[in-house]
């Protein structure tokens, strides 16, 4: 009698049709994930349908047959395949092809709402160790405030005005005064001629900084720079870039 019952839960056990609903449940969930990024997907490729509407015909020919591709894969996920054991592989089949499609296709707009948190950062001072020391705090204060901070560095007050020249643009300037060939003071002035925005935060050692902020500058801090005074003037930064952000 035991052995009689020992079988009978054995076969219970490993009743295909059990394991079968049990593997169909799954399936059907992940297909269900999968609809919704296509539909994620699809809403994407309209909006920016629309934005190429006016613009040349190859773009939109390539953006409605991506939105034909997606219409196509979700019919399929969703009407290919009855919720029988027998179609489990081609239902697995189906999911890796729209897996894999959805990864060689699916717009990055993560990446694109990313970039919001850029932060560029030029740093000029004609000491090496100062600016590799400036940087290190600019790069945790960023880490803080959740920023993916961007650096350049320039070695006198005529580098950075090059760099402008040459059409570069920056957050935020922290400007060095005391430098050969060109001080800060005579490179602040020159970048607010040019109609040079960027906030600009001199460093000095001098007692009498009002020469140097009447240059331009937006703040001027005194040397030596420490994560604490890093982290003020670059929430500053960021708000201000925020609200000119959103004037614009």
């Amino acid at each position: 009698m035991a052995d009689e019952y020992n079988t009978q839960s054995d076969q219970e056990m490993l009743d295909p049709s059990s394991i079968a609903d049990e593997d169909n449940t799954q399936t059907g969930q992940e297909i269900q994930n999968l609809v919704m990024k296509l539909d994620e997907h699809y809403a994407n490729l309209e909006q920016k349908r629309q934005v190429f509407e006016n613009s040349i015909g190859s773009e939109i020919e390539v953006l409605n047959k991506d939105q034909n591709e997606a219409r196509k894969l979700r019919h399929s996920l969703l009407y290919g395949s009855d919720d029988t054991s027998s179609n489990l592989e081609a239902a697995s089949q189906n999911i890796a092809n729209v897996k894999q499609w959805l990864n060689e296709n699916t717009l990055d707009s993560e990446d694109e709402e990313e970039q919001g948190n850029n932060f560029s950062v030029l740093i000029v001072d004609d000491d090496r160790t100062i600016r590799e020391t400036n940087r290190r705090f600019m790069a945790l204060a960023g880490t803080q405030k959740q920023l993916r901070m961007e650096f350049q560095e320039a070695k006198n007050g005529k580098e950075a005005v090059y760099l402008h020249l040459a059409g570069a643009c920056f957050d935020l300037i922290l400007m060095d005064n005391q430098m050969p060939i060109m001080t800060g003071i005579q490179a602040t002035q020159l970048l607010r001629k040019m109609g040079v925005k960027s906030r600009i935060v001199g460093v000095t050692s001098e007692p009498d900084r009002q020469a140097f902020i009447d240059a331009g500058l937006n703040n001027c801090i005194q040397k030596p720079l420490n994560p604490g005074k890093v982290i003020e003037f670059l929430a500053v930064s960021k708000k201000r870039r925020r609200t000119d952000t959103s004037q614009a």
